[in-house]
This record gives C-alpha cells, structure tokens and sequence, in this order.
C-alpha cells in the first residue's frame, strides 16, 4: 500500500512553469541569449546557479560567479512578481481533488519543491492544509536530479522511500525519484526516455484510484 504521496509545485500542482518561463525570457532578453520553452522544461528542478549555467551556456565562462548569482536574483525578482498574480484558478486540473482524495484516506503528503517560494506559491493557491511536511529547500545540500529533497521528505514523513509515491513534471525531479527507490508518477510525454514507473500526458490523469491500482500492480511484494 501506498504509505505517502511525495508531490514536486511548478508544473505538477501548480500552474507555474510559464511563469518561470516569462521570468527568465527576460532575463534571456535581457542578456542576448537564446531561451524556448524546450529549455525551460529542463531547467524545472534546478537549482538557481545550475539554471544560469544552462541559460548562459557556451557564454557561461564568460560571466564571473558573482555576475551569474546577480542574474539569478534578477530571474528571481521576476518571478516573485509574477507569482503575486496566483489564485486558487492556477490550480492544476484535477490536482485539489488528488489531494483531497490522499488527505480522505489519511495517507500523509509532502512537498519536494527546489522551489525558494513554494511557501509563498501554496498560500496563494490555499493548499496549505493538505501538507503534512514541506521540505524548506535552504536545509537541501544537493538539489535535484539528486535524491536528497525527496529522501529528506520521506525521512520526515517517518516512511520508507519504497513506500512512497512521488510526482513530477522535470526531468531532474524524475531522475531524483529514480535515485530514492521510489515509485515514480511522471507528467508530460517529454518524460518517456526516463522510463518512470507510471507516465501520463495531464495531470488530470492522475487520479487516487488509478494510482492506487498502477501502484499495486507494478510493486513487487516484500
């Protein structure tokens, strides 16, 4: 049985990825660089200095690291504005009633965001009360594709990693779960090559039952 259900925020539960791609759009703009949404689906997970190495490049040599950290803080300052804008409407469909469904069957939840301001972003959609555990992202040492968020969430939560669910819409994020021996829920076709354990198109696809079942099915028994 599924003892907990570990989500990832930005593309997974709420609708922020374009945000971040608006956010660091202009950053790009800002510094003649070629940025698409392609690349943008990449960076989902990354920490902060990892995401302007990937911005900047084959440029990346050419900016010194208190210049890349500034970049960052700009791309940060946008997004922060933007995220102002969140109502419960940027919900991701059918994400309130996964989380209402996992909270009705008492089975735990936390948040395994690289996200700085996922406190802020849960506040601002009044999902706050579904989570059990928030893992803070200043306690994480090593962010994703590494599985220490997701460890720490597991950890904290008192369960066992093979007993955890874990959802994500990155790249990164998927690679993590994989490393944590968890079972893993990917939400995007972009994710096929990574192989996780269920891969749906929507996030609307992911429904309690059907997780259950799918989990059931695919966990070998101990």
């Amino acid at each position: 049985m599924i003892q907990a259900v570990i989500f990832d925020l930005d593309g997974v539960i709420a609708d922020t990825v374009e945000l971040y791609y608006i956010a660091t759009k202009r950053v790009a703009d800002e510094i003649g660089v070629p940025f698409d949404h392609q690349l943008n689906q990449q960076l989902q997970g990354m920490s902060r200095q990892a995401m302007v190495e990937a911005l900047l490049g084959e440029k990346a040599c050419e900016w010194t690291n208190e210049e890349k950290m500034k970049l960052g803080e700009r791309r940060g300052m946008y997004y922060r504005e933007l995220i102002e804008q969140l109502t419960p409407q940027h919900i991701l469909p059918g994400m309130y009633s996964l989380l209402q469904q996992i909270r009705n069957d008492g089975v735990p939840i936390a948040l395994a965001s690289s996200s700085s301001n996922a406190f802020t972003v849960l506040e601002r959609l009044e999902i706050r009360s579904f989570f059990d555990v928030i893992v803070d992202v200043k306690t994480i040492a090593q962010l994703k594709p590494h599985p220490e968020i997701f460890l720490a969430a597991a950890s904290e939560l008192g369960v066992n990693p093979r007993d955890c669910v874990a959802i994500e819409d990155g790249e990164a994020g998927i690679q993590a779960i994989k490393q944590a021996g968890m079972f893993s829920v990917g939400i995007g076709k972009h994710l096929a090559p990574l192989s996780p354990d269920w891969l749906v198109e929507r996030t609307e696809q992911v429904t309690w039952e059907q997780l259950k079942r799918v989990f059931k099915r695919t966990t070998p028994l101990t």
